[in-house]
């Protein structure tokens, strides 16, 4: 995946190669890089609204002051654990442009942010319990059907309870189909399950994991449990309702029509990444 042509800009101008550029931008995952627009958007947004702007007329590096009011600004429409969110989306972009970082660890950011939750009376969290076999049952007796679109989610709750799978390992976003060919190498499909005849168990491997940072790929062993929550009876039923989509498509996807002319295709002339030159 190719960086954008604005951060790649701003890259250049710190004096790094593009090959320097590329690697840099391969650092952090694309979908990690894909929530921190947001919060960097919003503050550059903010800075121009608020005139913060340095000499040259940039907003980075940020200073302390400016991440303050920016902070309240959005007390009262923003819990407080989601600003500290944003303030970890707008730190790697000044690590990537070789600026410092100081004003994150300035004590006042974390004192205001005491304030606003103070003020603001932040209710606490819902309990929440935990997902148990007989929750993950009860969820599927909703999905009665045999539709594409019905047995795709019940497919996909089964296996990220088999195996305890975060939320990122089996959900994708859609403009991550824009990856082509690589996209296998982020996220499951239909490549990534491997069924066999005695139906006792089933392999998956996982392309992408926090413990596998070179993605040689994990591959784990999920034992048939032979009742309505086995992981092994719904990855057939889901190979048996789709098995006019090539093996390098996504596992789960909404629609079996839409799927199927989804930009994946190989055919699009998607290749494997390599240190390009600018994009």
């Amino acid at each position: 995946m190719q960086p954008p042509r604005s951060w790649f800009d701003d890259i250049q101008q710190t004096g790094l190669s593009p090959l320097a550029a590329y690697y840099l931008w391969r650092g952090l995952a694309p979908s990690t890089r894909q929530n921190y627009n947001t919060p960097r958007s919003r503050f550059t947004r903010f800075c121009s609204l608020a005139d913060y702007r340095h000499p040259n007329g940039a907003c980075f590096p940020a200073k302390t002051t400016w991440l303050i009011e920016w902070l309240c600004s959005l007390a009262g429409t923003v819990k407080v654990q989601t600003m500290k969110l944003h303030l970890c989306g707008i730190k790697p972009y000044q690590l990537d442009l070789g600026l410092e970082c100081s004003a994150f660890i300035d004590p006042r950011l974390e004192r205001t942010l005491q304030g606003i939750k103070r003020d603001h009376n932040q209710p606490d969290r819902q309990p929440r319990t935990p997902l148990t076999r007989p929750n993950l049952l009860h969820i599927l007796r909703q999905l009665p059907g045999s539709e594409y679109n019905e047995i795709v989610p019940g497919a996909a709750f089964i296996l990220a309870f088999a195996r305890f799978l975060r939320v990122g390992q089996f959900t994708y976003w859609v403009s991550d189909l824009n990856l082509g060919s690589p996209f296998g190498n982020y996220f499951l499909t239909k490549r990534s399950i491997k069924l066999f005849n005695q139906a006792t168990h089933m392999e998956l491997t996982l392309p992408a994991s926090k413990t596998d940072p070179f993605r040689h790929g994990i591959c784990l062993l999920i034992a048939a449990s032979n009742d309505k929550g086995c992981p092994v009876e719904a990855m057939k039923r889901l190979a048996l309702i789709d098995t006019h989509r090539p093996p390098s498509v996504p596992l789960f996807c909404r629609s079996s029509a839409k799927c199927k002319n989804q930009s994946w295709s190989t055919k699009g002339g998607y290749g494997p990444p390599g240190p390009p030159g600018p994009p």
